[in-house]
């Protein structure tokens, strides 16, 4: 593939079409089943029995000896206590693997391997028992499990389920495959220093387009950044007719998010290879920093491009999280192929791992005061700083004012250890980069203890004031 040829950026024709045609048959069967269920209640009111009993072939005998032996067989089962049946009834619906595409079906070439071969291990068929178990059964399914959307269109399905269970769901998992288009039979490859896993270059899967005879774009194109951007736009409030009030003079209150109790995100970007792409849409930084801003405390993004658009888009991203939240790039994890994913494994010293803390500082009121003028103050909004991790972290001489303490993850790969970490509130790097970095360029004094803070007026160690950080950063770039 010629490392010049960039994909213009689309929404595809034909898939949008199949999209819009898809549409109707949902709605037509949702008032289907509503009409259905409206000719059930009209006969329940009138005492008539919308399923009729098939007839016995013989009626019971009244005169029948009632023995010892019929006595125990027409007996109920044993009853288990209530909190061993909601113990139980958790266990049944609760995977220990992410669910993928909830509420819709999923496509084989959106899987890993290990997805398709893994059984379902959710007992789906308590739910069918009885209502009880149906609605406290419901309650954990969505409550106990992870979930994983591959498109945009499965997330707004989402939008389906009640919005007493979606307020539930406190992490979830967007999967972005580029898809490419082509008008011509070339071949495109992601290079082998895609990722120390690869052994070769991987194969675009491209699918054809004919040329049309209109201005429309032509060429080498994508359906990335527009897909990263379609599913931010999925988690806006969807509409709900029963938050609009039935009057005018009531004041409409605002209208809960997809997720309203979202608090972390991962995205996995897979097959976004380097130089391979154009700058995002505009439309990126609305949604991130305006839209959906500050609302998470963490979020962990694979396989974001190295180059200057990639930075880009980890910049923009950064916009969805709260003041000290955290900021996570890692190396890319899956790869697409012709059918399926494929797993890319790697070790830690190979793969390009690093974390960031966002907008630290603000939330030291003395130099926020100093430092910011009131442009920077969000419009007068004063939103509220990620939470403090739990625990209480090692002892440092570096720790100060100017640090702060967050928990990362060991290794993304679903396990929950994590271990403590020193960053700098001014740039949100690790202090140990900062200290490397500095060393580097001759900022610090050995025969000096440290630097006074501007913030509190005391000596800490190794500390950088921010304007000789920016001009770190500048020599840098």
């Amino acid at each position: 593939m010629n490392p010049a040829m960039h994909a213009w950026e689309c929404r595809d024709q034909t898939d949008q079409a199949e999209l819009f045609y898809n549409q109707p048959l949902r709605i037509k069967n949702k008032r289907l089943e509503d009409e259905n269920m409206a000719l059930k209640r009209l006969l329940r009111e009138n005492g008539i029995p919308w399923q009729m009993q098939p007839k016995s072939a013989s009626p019971p005998n009244p005169f029948a000896r009632v023995t010892r032996s019929s006595k125990v067989q027409r007996q109920n089962l044993p009853h288990l206590p209530v909190e061993l049946q909601l113990r139980v009834l958790s266990y049944a619906v609760t995977s220990p693997h992410p669910i993928v595409d909830p509420l819709c079906k999923v496509k084989p070439e959106r899987l890993l391997l290990q997805e398709k071969a893994q059984p379902h291990y959710i007992a789906i068929h308590f739910l069918a028992t009885c209502k009880a178990y149906r609605v406290e059964g419901t309650k954990f399914l969505w409550t106990n499990n992870t979930f994983v959307f591959t498109s945009p269109e499965a997330l707004r399905n989402f939008a389906e389920l009640n919005a007493v269970y979606r307020m539930k769901v406190q992490q979830v998992t967007f999967r972005l495959i580029a898809k490419f288009y082509d008008d011509e039979n070339r071949n495109h490859r992601i290079p082998r220093a895609h990722h120390p896993d690869l052994t070769h270059a991987v194969k675009l899967t491209v699918h054809k387009r004919p040329k049309e005879n209109n201005l429309a774009r032509r060429g080498f194109r994508a359906y990335a950044w527009y897909q990263l951007i379609d599913f931010l736009d999925a988690l806006l409030p969807p509409f709900d007719p029963a938050l609009v009030p039935a009057s005018s003079l009531v004041r409409p209150a605002p209208r809960p998010r997809l997720l309203p109790s979202l608090e972390k995100l991962r995205i996995d970007f897979v097959n976004f290879g380097e130089d391979l792409f154009q700058y995002p849409p505009p439309q990126l930084h609305d949604l991130a920093s305006h839209q959906l801003g500050c609302i998470l405390n963490e979020v962990v993004l694979t396989g974001v491009p190295t180059d200057e658009c990639g930075l880009r888009v980890s910049t923009e991203l950064s916009g969805l999280l709260r003041d000290e939240g955290l900021l996570i790039d890692h190396a890319p994890t899956m790869v697409a192929v012709k059918n399926n994913l494929r797993m890319l494994q790697c070790d830690a010293d190979q793969c390009h791992y690093s974390s960031k803390v966002v907008r630290a500082m603000r939330t030291v009121s003395d130099y926020h005061h100093h430092h910011f003028d009131d442009d920077h103050r969000y419009a007068g909004l004063d939103f509220p700083p990620a939470p403090k991790d739990e625990g209480e972290p090692p002892l440092s001489e570096f720790h100060s004012c100017r640090t702060i303490w967050k928990k990362v993850p060991k290794k993304l790969d679903g396990n929950d250890e994590r271990k403590w970490e020193l960053f700098d509130r001014v740039s949100g790097m690790p202090w140990e980069d900062i200290q490397e970095e500095a060393t580097m360029f001759d900022m610090i004094d050995d025969d000096e203890e440290g630097i006074t803070c501007e913030n509190c007026g005391e000596v800490h160690p190794g500390a950088l004031l921010p304007d000789e950080l920016m001009d770190l950063y500048d020599d840098l770039g």
